[in-house]
């Protein structure tokens, strides 16, 4: 029985964490190391990054994120290298995934562009305890399930000036299939699985005070549809951001922005859907803070992206 229980457990697990491939952030434009490791370094500043999500409010045990994002160029400008970690709790599933990231940079005339990899682990476990049992007495949901290490890497490539920015990733691209014989998972490489990640994004300057900001995210994978979202921020002053989304998937999204100063930004969404289940969700809410600590680059002008 309880070799069926793992079983069941990993599959369940495994199909969460493959959704998790797909990065669930609103706010992958202010936190780009999270779906492209090319884009290590790319803030020409010692960057940290703190985010929290609240994703479907109105269900007990609704996926909840917590993402730290760390990445600098290095004093020899052609390297830019950083750290993501990034922890998910859904229902009894747990895992933590801790990646470093490298990032190689040719300045070309008018821009940059980045090559980048990444490498790291991902611990995953379920909590059976935390169960409500109608058997109280069931030794077979008292224990919880081992941690299980599973490698995985990224690459990407990213190319940006101060007003454009195009980037292309495919995150995460091994597949981890659970082995009911061994109770563990076996590595395999599966192109059909790779996820891949399109974004691309323009600043309008309209006048002094006044800039647009949008961009497009696209995820495709061979085996499903493809999903886009299509995001707008209006700046104010460099200092106030405001925007919405809109998600394929049928979902949309309210953005703000706040600019404290040169070195922090804090910021929020909210994302509610409109589908079947949209009634039964209180909607999803996303904090940022995020603080550059000193320009290591002498650049002219901030980083929007």
């Amino acid at each position: 029985m309880r070799k069926w229980l793992l079983i069941i457990s990993f599959i369940v697990s495994g199909t969460f964490a493959e959704a998790q491939l797909e990065p669930l952030s609103n706010q992958y434009l202010l936190n780009n190391l999270a779906i492209n490791p090319a884009c290590a370094g790319s803030r020409e500043a010692l960057s940290v990054t703190m985010l929290h999500r609240n994703q479907w409010t109105g269900f007990e045990g609704s996926p909840k994120t917590v993402t730290l994002a760390v990445h600098s160029p290095m004093r020899n400008e052609k390297i830019g290298l950083g750290l993501l970690a990034v922890n998910d709790r859904f229902g009894i599933s747990r895992s933590t995934c801790i990646s470093g990231n490298f990032a190689y940079k040719i300045r070309m005339q008018q821009g940059i562009l980045s090559f980048g990899l990444s490498g790291g682990l991902t611990i995953a476990s379920n909590t059976w305890s935390e169960l409500v049992a109608i058997d109280l007495d069931d030794a077979l949901l008292l224990g919880n399930t081992p941690g299980y290490l599973l490698p995985n890497f990224s690459a990407g490539t990213y190319y940006y000036t101060d007003r454009l920015f195009i980037g292309l990733s495919i995150p995460m691209f091994l597949s981890h299939n659970f082995n009911p014989s061994t109770q563990k998972f076996d590595l395999v490489n599966d192109y059909s699985e790779y996820n891949y990640l399109v974004n691309a994004g323009y600043l309008f300057k309209i006048s002094d005070n006044w800039k647009v900001l949008p961009s497009i995210l696209i995820r495709f994978n061979p085996g499903s549809a493809v999903q886009m979202d299509l995001n707008t921020y209006v700046i104010y002053r460099d200092k106030i951001w405001a925007g919405f989304s809109y998600r394929s998937n049928k979902s949309i999204v309210g953005l703000f922005m706040y600019q404290v100063n040169n070195q922090l930004s804090v910021a929020y969404t909210y994302d509610m859907g409109f589908g079947i289940i949209a009634g039964y969700m209180g909607g999803s809410h996303e904090i940022m803070i995020r603080y550059d600590f000193r320009y290591i680059i002498n650049v002219i002008s901030p980083r929007y992206f």
